[in-house]
């Protein structure tokens, strides 16, 4: 496994060193020493180092949370904060930029060790969920069957572009609407308004294949559709019920 890179931001050049020498005998790279927030940014545009560990407190018109900001917008390197300062005003601004851990100076270098791994590995994590979600996205995206989803409220989250097609509508017009409004359905015999599958398996609280009974979908624009539905709860990572997705395509008359 290659070693993490690791930018080290601090004002206090005998500190810093003492930092970095604790970093390579525990076995990362470090890829420079700074101590102003222009040097900082500088040198994570060159390296692109894995992780920064920032001063809250250095040299310059821009303190160690206004770095961490600027580095974490352009490259989306994570950061943990060194700092003497715990007072709430500062602590404030710093959770605003999301750091992956704070050090209190002083820290020992058990606690330097401990604060590294568990923030490389939460944003290990993060990223792999991101990669996860672009793909499911682009595959939700290029599918031909519709796909909305709807909160635990019955509004719309979700609209991939064949339910735009369907519906008549545009995802931007729609997120937030209540699906009922998004996507009308009536009976395909009767022509008698029908309870929108989601809410149906919202009450119902389990998934629901709706192929054997075939609705009217009625555009925005006033087009009909004859389609085949079939719809599913979405439980989030604990396991509880979070909203429905729903899945239907045009079928013969």
């Amino acid at each position: 496994m290659a070693q993490a890179k690791i930018l080290i931001v601090d004002d206090e050049v005998v500190v810093a060193e003492d930092i970095r020498r604790q970093l390579r005998a525990l076995g990362y790279f470090v890829v420079g020493v700074v101590s102003s927030g222009s040097e900082a940014v500088r040198l994570a545009e060159e390296h692109r180092p894995d992780l920064v560990l920032m001063d809250i407190k250095l040299k310059g018109p821009m303190d160690g949370i206004d770095t961490a900001r600027t580095i974490q917008s352009q490259y989306g390197t994570p950061v943990i904060y060194l700092t003497a300062f715990s007072d709430e005003e500062t602590l404030a601004r710093a959770r605003e930029t999301l750091p992956l851990a704070y050090l209190i100076k002083p820290f020992v270098s058990s606690d330097l060790r401990a604060a590294l791994e568990l923030a490389l590995f939460r944003h290990r994590v993060s990223r792999i969920a991101e990669q996860r979600g672009r793909w499911l996205d682009a595959v939700v995206q290029s599918m031909e069957d519709a796909v909305v989803t709807v909160d635990q409220q019955g509004r719309v989250t979700m609209l991939n572009p064949a339910a735009e097609g369907l519906t008549g509508w545009e995802q931007r017009d729609a997120l937030g609407k209540a699906i009922q409004e998004v996507m009308v359905v009536l009976d395909a015999e009767s022509r008698s308004p029908v309870l929108n599958p989601a809410l149906h398996v919202w009450r119902k609280g389990n998934a629901s294949d709706l192929g054997a009974r075939p609705f009217l979908l009625i555009s925005r624009h006033g087009h009909e559709h004859r389609i085949s539905d079939s719809a599913a709860m979405i439980h989030d990572e604990r396991g509880n019920p979070s909203g429905v997705v729903l899945v239907f395509r045009p079928t013969a008359t």
